[in-house]
């Protein structure tokens, strides 16, 4: 029996059957119900992401330590040498992009290039700096924050190939969450009086408020980087949480790729909630945590597994499990490497990581990983038929 050829890559390994022409920029497309990503040569791809992927992951808490730095120091000599070891290993594992709050250097350090996904942190600037649970998007000040911010970080970077697309911002306050049992409603109510969001949900009918606020934030956030940047997708704010269908659908209105963060054992249930936006979704973060890696655990989220065995296992099961949903076009592993034992700055202190504090790779997760992001195209592409 003859075997059937087997479609190139492109430069990005995306899979070059010639269906989808090259554009210059990554964008998304849509191949027999099944949504894809599409690299700048053409090729279809999944994103295939770990997080925080950097020689300076994680000061232990209320201190200038590093540990994972010191490592790597000891083991490559410098910086440059492990962006490069990094690079490779991380392409021999199957993975195409650099997640959030990674050092962009690696990207290029190595034998494959790697696409970025940088956070913009777009909203959250705004409400950090007036100590906001929720940044207040009826204040004018906002418009004018959010379009700045966005010249300043993405007009730049207009014409860079490597972007895969931007993130507007990271786990939000929806509705309630571990962070307070309160609504948006109920949060702006709690704003000082002279606000402009605290006179809106004064106004407002409490049951359609955080539409509204959806529906403004998209709007607003989407547009200011599209005029800073027309080429690149704009990925979405990595939902913590499944939040109200409205805010779903406001985020398909203007968004083109619905990101979420989802530390469950599966992520269908979550996956279907946003497929009624009819826009592809990403997977920005999600993790398992074994107790026999010896660290205490206990701040992080997500599941926990008594060994790397079992780690692996659920690796392989959350990601087929995932790309068995037409809508899905990617997923981003957290992290790269353990957190400290005695806790990075928020006091996490988890096993995360695909190799250790001292950069030990876990060959059982790893192996695991490479096998599965080798098989995921042809699991996504039978979503289809399956649908």
């Amino acid at each position: 029996m003859l075997m059937q050829a087997q479609a190139p890559s492109s430069r990005w390994g995306g899979i070059a059957d010639s269906h989808f022409r090259p554009g210059g920029y990554f964008r998304v497309g849509r191949r027999d119900g099944v949504f894809w990503l599409i690299d700048p040569d053409g090729g279809r791809l999944l994103s295939k992401g770990v997080n925080t992927v950097r020689f300076d992951q994680d000061k232990i808490q209320n201190s200038e330590r590093v540990p994972y730095a010191e490592a790597c120091q000891r083991k490559y000599g410098g910086q440059d040498a492990w962006r490069s070891a990094v690079n490779a290993r991380l392409a021999s594992w199957g993975f195409n992009t650099l997640g959030s709050w990674s050092d962009e250097a690696v990207a290029t350090a190595g034998p494959a290039p790697l696409a970025l996904t940088p956070n913009l942190d777009l909203g959250m600037s705004f409400a950090w700096e007036r100590k906001q649970a929720f940044p207040d998007v009826f204040d004018a000040k906002f418009e004018a924050h959010i379009r700045r911010r966005a010249r300043e970080l993405c007009a730049a970077r207009r014409e860079d190939q490597s972007i895969l697309g931007w993130f507007i911002d990271n786990e939000l306050r929806w509705g309630p969450d571990w962070r307070g049992p309160e609504n948006l409603h109920a949060l702006f109510l709690k704003y000082p009086k002279t606000s402009p969001g605290q006179r809106a949900a004064s106004a407002a009918d409490p049951a359609t408020f955080t539409a509204q606020v959806a529906e403004r934030y998209f709007t607003l956030t989407v547009a200011a980087i599209k005029a800073a940047d027309p080429n690149h997708l704009v990925l979405g704010c990595r939902f913590a949480l499944v939040p109200q269908p409205a805010v779903i659908a406001a985020a398909g209105r203007h968004a083109d790729v619905i990101s979420f963060n989802c530390y469950e054992v599966d992520a269908s249930k979550s996956i279907e909630a946003y497929a009624a936006a009819d826009k592809p979704c990403l997977i920005g973060e999600f993790s398992f945590r074994a107790i026999d890696s010896g660290l205490p655990n206990t701040n992080g989220a997500g599941p926990q597994v008594a060994t790397q065995h079992q780690r692996a296992a659920s690796f392989r099961h959350y990601v087929t499990a995932a790309l068995r949903h037409p809508t899905l076009v990617g997923y981003h592993w957290f992290e790269h490497a353990d957190q400290p034992a005695e806790g990075r700055f928020d006091g996490e202190n988890s096993n995360f990581g695909t190799v250790t504090i001292d950069d030990r790779v876990y060959e059982e997760l790893t192996g695991t990983m490479t096998a599965a992001n080798a098989e995921a195209d042809a699991v996504h592409a039978a979503a289809g038929a399956a649908s």
